[in-house]
């Protein structure tokens, strides 16, 4: 809502702007104060688009008013209006960065150039500001598939990240969204979805082919309005589409390389727990042939990540996550994990080696990590599994 405060000691000049002002197209609301300090106190309670005030006054003159507007509200318009048409006047008005300097009786075409300027001025701002916020939630939503992807988010955009104490995700499955028509009807589920969720904290949402995956970051986390969340925009998304929705849950973190792990998570408990297209010899296109080559030479390595092939073979890391998940059915990392996990279960099951140098010869570093992942896909710690195993 557009704002103006009219501040002058005068009622018979302040309250005829107020009223004429009213009538003019934009204009939300209008305030009146008879000083700068009754405007002050004014300002500290509203936010105020545009004040239009005069110089002299008692108690706080409109310089005073200007000074406090700059240090307080720089992008509030302050234009100084008053009867002593002297330079010296203007020449401190301009000092506080006022907008103009206007000469008392202000008629009623001036006044409506005065708005008409500030209010443009407000609505270009408001327009850039909303550019920047779309462009900003887009690139973090790039950032946040990267990584459920396993492609690390570059240095220079690790500022996207927003304040949180903690990470949630949940992934909805339903049938290949493509199916459903326009891009329209995806572009409305997706804003529904990110709409219900931003109640709660700064949500991203990642649309796959049948998949919408929800990352939430949040500072006041709430379990039960969560889950609560993530029923209401199930049973939604299924009485919109008319189709069988499926929610799986990737659980919480307060670790954002934690995410990998938790789309893994949610992708099991949808029933994705295995690679759906076997190495099938020259039907793979042949950069996904030597990607696949490499996954089983450098699995060992803890660098072995798909943005280091990328670069080595000057191929795109997010055209070549897309073409790995579209070839295999699983993302990188998912096919990462389950060849570290079968040669960890055979290193178990065939060695005495202790479970840290099990995880350190199938590529992990953090043994407490390594043994969080064996659990969710195996069902049980590393440790129970050499047991069971032996028994």
């Amino acid at each position: 809502m557009y704002t103006v405060l009219i501040v002058d000691d005068e009622a018979n000049v302040r309250l005829p702007m107020c009223r004429t002002l009213a009538r003019f197209e934009g204009v939300g609301e209008v305030l009146d104060a008879s000083s700068g300090m009754e405007a002050i106190t004014i300002l500290k309670q509203r936010t105020v688009q545009l004040v239009i005030t005069d110089i002299r006054m008692p108690a706080g003159d409109g310089l005073q008013l200007a000074e406090y507007i700059r240090q307080h509200s720089p992008q509030t318009d302050v234009y100084v209006l008053t009867g002593h048409a002297e330079f010296d006047y203007a020449m401190k008005a301009m000092q506080h960065q006022v907008a103009a300097y206007l000469l008392k009786p202000l008629s009623k075409e001036k006044l409506l150039e005065v708005y008409d300027g500030a209010y443009g001025k407000y609505r270009q701002r408001m327009e850039s500001e909303q550019v920047n916020v779309i462009r900003s939630r887009a690139l973090l939503e790039k950032r946040m598939h990267d990584l459920l992807h396993g492609v690390p988010i570059p240095t220079f955009d690790e500022g996207l990240i927003p304040p949180y104490a903690t990470i949630r995700l949940v992934s909805f499955s339903t049938k290949d969204l493509r199916s459903l028509g326009e891009t329209s009807v995806r572009y409305f589920i997706r804003e529904c979805a990110h709409e219900s969720f931003s109640g709660l904290g700064t949500a991203a949402v990642c649309e796959e082919d049948r998949l919408i995956t929800v990352v939430l970051f949040t500072e006041r986390d709430d379990k039960a309005v969560w889950e609560q969340r993530v029923q209401e925009i199930s049973k939604w998304m299924e009485a919109k589409l008319r189709i069988e929705v499926k929610t799986g849950h990737g659980g919480c973190t307060k670790e954002i390389g934690d995410l990998g792990l938790m789309y893994m998570r949610s992708m099991m408990s949808l029933g994705f727990n295995e690679i759906t297209r076997k190495e099938r010899g020259d039907s793979f296109p042949p950069i996904i042939k030597a990607l696949l080559k490499y996954v089983h030479n450098e699995y060992a390595n803890e660098a072995a990540n798909l943005s280091d092939f990328a670069q080595q073979f000057q191929v795109n890391a997010n055209y070549l996550s897309n073409l790995f998940h579209q070839e295999m059915g699983l993302t990188y990392t998912q096919y990462l994990t389950q060849i570290r996990l079968t040669e960890a279960k055979r290193w178990l099951r065939e060695t005495n080696l202790k479970v840290y140098e099990v995880c350190i010869r199938v590529g992990y570093k953090d043994p407490a990590y390594f043994s969080r992942i064996f659990k969710t896909f195996v069902g049980m710690a590393p440790g129970d599994y050499r047991t069971v195993e032996h028994s």
